[in-house]
């Protein structure tokens, strides 16, 4: 049997998504607690591999298993078992076909930061940018150059692309919150590469400060010699909001 499960978590106390030998994760939280609850081992697949201090409110990942019989009951036998910042949201018996990764045709991300405003009660879950010289209208026109198909190259540290780092990037919204002190933007992409947001939204911060120049961040949007831009937002302002599957808007 194949189930999928939707997932949320703050990843502020972990070191990314993916299992790795040494670090807790989020997939390793996981695995460990299905493993006990359904007897037998199980490996999950997610449906992106967050980095460290990255947040999630829908990551997808599918795993086979023999046969649940109550899944109300093992789910929230499942969430009793979990520490209090990972929590499944939902789980469901799927096809076997089905793939959290490679069923996906889009995710939606969210980056929230503030700019001269400490709070310390959202350190860990929210960017926090020191500057006197940003400029919100700079980082608008410099963030709305993402918007549509363009080769992203110059924004991710993945070394190859089976699809020449071609991406096709929506901006849901870009908005100031809270008196302007607060910038939230939602974007949404047909897939996204290492770093590739945390890089877009570095790039722009060092725009919207007079460190960057629009031309610069537009030529870096070629097919030509890679040269990529390393500015990389903090982590803890990057939400993973939903993975799409067929079906949704």
């Amino acid at each position: 049997m194949k189930y999928k499960a939707v997932v949320s978590y703050s990843g502020e106390a972990y070191c990314g998504f993916q299992r790795q030998p040494k670090g807790k994760t989020i997939q390793g939280e996981l695995e460990k607690q299905l493993t006990f609850l359904a007897g037998e081992s199980i490996q999950i697949k997610g449906a992106g591999r967050t980095d460290a201090g990255v947040h999630a409110l829908g990551q997808t990942f599918s795993f086979p298993c023999h046969l649940i019989e109550d899944i109300p009951a093992f789910l929230t036998a499942l969430n009793r078992l979990l520490p209090e910042d990972i929590y499944v949201r939902s789980l469901e018996q799927v096809d076997d076909g089905f793939d959290a990764r490679h069923s996906s045709i889009g995710k939606i991300y969210e980056y929230v930061f503030t700019v001269n405003q400490r709070d310390p009660l959202r350190t860990r879950k929210i960017a926090q940018l020191r500057r006197d010289d940003f400029d919100f209208d700079l980082f608008l026109r410099a963030f709305s150059l993402f918007n549509g198909t363009h080769n992203f190259q110059n924004f991710t540290t993945k070394p190859e692309d089976k699809d020449g780092f071609i991406r096709c990037v929506e901006i849901l919204f870009l908005r100031q919150e809270e008196e302007g002190n607060l910038v939230r933007l939602r974007v949404k992409g047909d897939g996204f590469m290492r770093y590739q947001i945390r890089f877009m939204v570095g790039a722009c911060i060092r725009a919207a400060t007079g460190k960057l120049s629009l031309k610069e961040i537009e030529d870096a949007l070629t097919d030509g010699p890679r040269s990529i831009l390393p500015y990389k937002a903090p982590p803890e302002g990057l939400c993973l909001m939903e993975v799409l599957y067929g079906g949704q808007p």
